[in-house]
């Protein structure tokens, strides 16, 4: 069994550090202002930051603990990808949980567990891995979601989501259970190599590959397992529904795509009509129902619903075009911008104003200027309008899918233009609000520190994805290569 510490290096960062930051709670009593927990948060992300990056750049390509783990470019990406969105959260918690009472210790080790969580997900080559991976991030993300205990939405969305994730995960474990008892084995690799030696039956194999993908939709809150989103996000506190719209729905896409593309892959069961109908679906279905949404936050759950369709998108080309995993990586990476830049943007009206709903942002271009623009980048950015990184990621995903040559999948990618066009009237909605509409209130809205820098970095990588997109091209392309040269 080969063993590099190094490989791991980011995983024990980030275990030693979240055990390190709970222990600060045993010596601190402080509940409210920067101290340090905060500080000792961001180190420990940084410090897992720059191994993770040292791994992308050398190539490595490798397993570890007896090919339970993959230390490869696919899986490093996400764990930058968790670490960057988990960073930003925690910046913008400085900010929300400024002048409230909680117990700080537990919520940022909290924070650097999950992302622990989606680490290890991202890098799992066993379905026991999976699976337990997947029940860490989601305990984990119970409690953040239901972290305001005495607010009675925070605890409706965390009973709502702990009901409808242990559905989910029981169900995907039966799957697995099945996918066990027809090759013998839990390594995805090895579940490959049987299926081509000894084909399954169909229909059995077709069962249980559902089941599993029950699971992992729930993750990505993909049609029709995405009830418990829309709650969930409202209630949740704002950056940990920033949080689950970007690092858990990355979790779920990241064993998604290795599944697929190295375990159950088309020449074993052609699960690509199935993947189609329900990535139309997902995204029609998330655009249309956004559209009525008063509550901001609701409206961000239906968006990130029809994003997780325009991703399926990019599941259902891999097979087909070679620039489509490459796509996949470049949109969540923008989708990581823009959309928590959206949240801060939220986080910040939401703390002054006391309100989520959408016609209390009326003016705010009088009362807020700065936020306010940054909110219309973002915003433009989510519903593909250039020159932001939401539109290159699109049009990546999009010309990935025409690339395929399929038919069904080129339908698709027209389905997906006309709900982006969609999309662009409920967005600009909250534009209109902003800009066009008088407010009653003329009272200056003041930012914090910490979400100026977050609402300026976002909006930088937004503009800058599109404005110099060959550094992100160039890491995605990496990464995509050595997970399909596995």
């Amino acid at each position: 069994m080969n063993f590099n510490l190094f490989y791991i290096s980011p995983e024990l960062i980030l275990t030693i550090g979240g055990i390190l930051v709970l222990g600060l709670g045993l010596s601190s009593r402080k509940r409210s202002g920067i101290g340090a927990p905060e500080i000792a948060c961001a180190l420990v992300l940084f410090a897992a930051l720059i191994p993770s990056m040292l791994l992308l750049i050398k190539g490595i390509n490798a397993t570890q603990f007896g090919s339970l783990l993959a230390v490869d470019g696919f899986a490093i990406f996400f764990k930058i990808l968790a670490i960057l969105s988990t960073a930003i959260v925690a910046i913008v918690s400085f900010a929300f949980f400024k002048d409230r009472q909680f117990h700080r210790t537990e919520y940022y080790s909290l924070l650097i567990f999950a992302t622990l969580a989606i680490t290890t997900l991202a890098a799992s080559m066993d379905l026991i891995m999976i699976f337990l991976s997947m029940e860490f991030l989601s305990i984990t993300s119970y409690i953040l979601v239901g972290y305001l205990k005495h607010d009675a939405k925070s605890n409706e969305a965390s009973i709502k989501y702990f009901l409808y994730g242990s559905i989910a995960s029981a169900v995907m474990l039966y799957g697995m259970s099945m996918l066990y008892g027809l090759t013998g084995t839990t390594n995805i690799l090895d579940i490959s190599t049987t299926f081509r030696l000894n084909p399954a039956s169909e229909p059995l194999l077709m069962l249980s590959a559902v089941m599993v993908l029950v699971g992992l939709g729930f993750k990505i809150a993909m049609v029709p397992f995405h009830q418990w989103s829309p709650d969930t996000y409202e209630g949740a506190p704002t950056p940990i529904t920033a949080f689950l719209s970007v690092g858990s729905k990355a979790a779920g896409f990241a064993v998604l795509v290795r599944v697929l593309a190295t375990g159950i892959s088309p020449d074993i069961l052609d699960w690509t009509p199935l993947i189609i109908v329900l990535s139309g679906i997902t995204m029609t279905l998330g655009n249309l129902i956004a559209i009525p949404q008063t509550n901001i936050k609701r409206m961000l759950a239906y968006s990130s619903i029809a994003h997780a369709g325009y991703l399926l998108l990019g599941v259902a080309a891999m097979t087909y075009s070679p620039i489509a995993i490459p796509a996949i990586l470049i949109y969540l990476f923008a989708y990581l911008f823009m959309n928590l830049g959206a949240f801060a943007v939220v986080i910040l009206i939401s703390s002054r104003l006391g309100s989520d709903d959408i016609r209390d942002y009326a003016g705010l271009v009088k009362r807020a200027p700065v936020p306010a623009f940054a909110l219309v980048i973002f915003l433009l950015s989510l519903s593909g309008i250039p020159p932001t990184a939401g539109f290159f990621g699109k049009f990546y995903l999009f010309s990935a899918a025409i690339q395929s040559n399929n038919p069904a999948i080129f339908w698709l990618t027209v389905v997906a233009i006309v709900n982006t066009i969609i999309s662009v009237y409920y967005y600009l909605n909250v534009v209109r609000q902003m800009f066009f509409v008088r407010s009653k209130q003329t009272t200056p809205i003041r930012s914090s520190r910490p979400l100026n820098f977050v609402i300026g970095l976002t909006m930088a990588m937004t503009l800058a994805i599109l404005l110099y997109p060959q550094p992100f091209i160039v890491m995605a392309q990496m990464s995509a290569r050595m997970i399909e040269g596995m």
